[in-house]
């Protein structure tokens, strides 16, 4: 069963939505540093996981495909 291929499609709609919304908190002139590094850290936090996830399910695809 390929699910990286259908997981791939959708991360990345995942991932678009993330770095809009950073950019949205980086445009605000309203934030000051502080308050924008506070706000991406857990959008940066969410796209490495995402990240991750892909890179785990790709490797047990491939360890699948080698059995």
């Amino acid at each position: 069963m390929k699910i990286v291929p259908k997981y791939k499609e959708c991360m990345e709609k995942l991932l678009q939505e993330l770095e809009n919304e950073f950019m949205r908190i980086i445009a605000n002139p309203k934030l000051d540093k502080k308050q924008k590094n506070i706000l991406t850290k857990p959008l940066v936090t969410k796209k490495q996981i995402l990240l991750n996830t892909l890179e785990s399910l790709t490797m047990v695809e491939r360890r699948e495909d080698e059995e």
